[in-house]
Parts: structure tokens; sequence; C-alpha cells
């Protein structure tokens, strides 16, 4: 019994030093430590967060070792839509859909700025299979839909 409360304390000790990491990275996608991150989710090279400080969406990636960061400002915004890259294929049980690439699409307002697009899932260097990432970009294309309608 003693041996599964150690167990247990160590485990939300590990989950609670593991989120200020996370909470620590998107502070530093905008140099600043007052960011308010209310949500954020761990994509396969990515963390992706919302700073209600600021009204954006942060997102900060490390693949083959080269990190990148974007912010993107919500009040620039016009609409957030996931994009799917796939194809189909037929057997003899039906038909299978393989999906090569799932981004999340942020739609500027200003039609002189390009589109900011998220990647969530690359064929190209993520696992063959998804776990998660189309419903997980569908969750995000909501909720900032949702932050967007606000304005």
């Amino acid at each position: 019994m003693l041996l599964g409360v150690v167990f247990y304390a160590l485990s939300v000790n590990s989950k609670k030093k593991k989120e200020r990491q996370i909470l620590q990275v998107l502070a530093g996608v905008t140099g600043n430590d007052d960011c308010k991150i209310s949500q954020y989710d761990i994509l396969n090279h990515a963390v992706i967060g919302f700073d209600e400080f600021s009204n954006s969406v942060l997102v900060s990636r490390n693949v083959a070792g080269e990190e990148s960061s974007q912010i993107i400002n919500l009040a620039e915004i016009q609409r957030c839509r996931v994009s799917e890259l796939s194809r189909s294929f037929s057997t003899k049980e039906g038909t299978i859909k393989a999906f090569d690439r799932i981004d999340l699409v942020f739609v500027n307002k200003d039609k002189n700025k390009p589109d900011v697009s998220v990647e969530f899932y690359n064929a190209a260097i993520d696992r063959l299979t998804l776990a998660g990432e189309l419903q997980l970009a569908a969750k995000w294309c909501a909720m900032v839909t949702d932050k967007i309608a606000l304005f």
C-alpha cells in the first residue's frame, strides 16, 4: 500500500514537472514570462498553446534538431480550417484513406499576407499511423473559431 502511494506521488510530481517545462517552452516563444497559457497540447514534434494575455496561438516545433516557433495573433485571422492531404486505396474490405499531412490553416484577414499553417501530422517524418492528430486539429480549429468569433 505504501509503495503504491510513493509511485502515485512520484508520477504526480513528474507530470507537474513536465507541464512546467511545456509552459516554459511556450513562454519562450513569446519571450514574455507574463503570458497566460490557458490551454495546450503536445503534438508529435511540437507543442501548441493558447495565450489569453495576447490572444495568440503559440507553436514550438523541434524536428530533426531544428527548432522553430510561431506566434499567430488571432486579431489578424479571419478564419481557421483543417487541411488534409490524403490518398484513397481500394481493397477487398473497402476503401482505405491514407493521410500524408494534416495542417491547421489560419486564414489572414489581410489578403496580402500569406495564410499561416501549423503542421499536426506529416507521414514523411511522423509514424505511419495516426494517433489522434486529426481529432486534435479539429479541436484546435473549433477553439480558434470560437476565439475569433469574439472579435
